[in-house]
């Protein structure tokens, strides 16, 4: 468990300048701020990063797509996640 922490901690965090604010919208990159159950009873630890891939009622909730440390989709809402780096337009 704690070398599972410690591979989330090293998540790369934005360089200045990048923007981290605002609404998220589709493709950005989020880091859970709690567990999350996926969408086939998965559990996503706090910390896991993923990418949203549907922005549900004008962003209260995303449907997020985690690939590490476990491959699953998962419904959060906008309380639980934080924007970590926005998707290229």
């Amino acid at each position: 468990m704690c070398a599972m922490r410690a591979q989330l901690s090293k998540t790369p965090v934005p360089p200045a300048g990048v923007e981290t604010d605002g609404p998220v919208r589709e493709l950005d990159r989020v880091r859970v701020l709690q567990a999350v159950t996926g969408d086939d009873d998965l559990t996503v630890p706090v910390g896991a990063t993923g990418t949203v891939v549907a922005v549900y009622a004008d962003g209260a909730a995303f449907e997020v797509e985690f690939t590490e440390p476990v491959d699953t989709l998962a419904t959060v809402e906008a309380a639980a996640v934080r924007l970590v780096e926005r998707a290229v337009r």
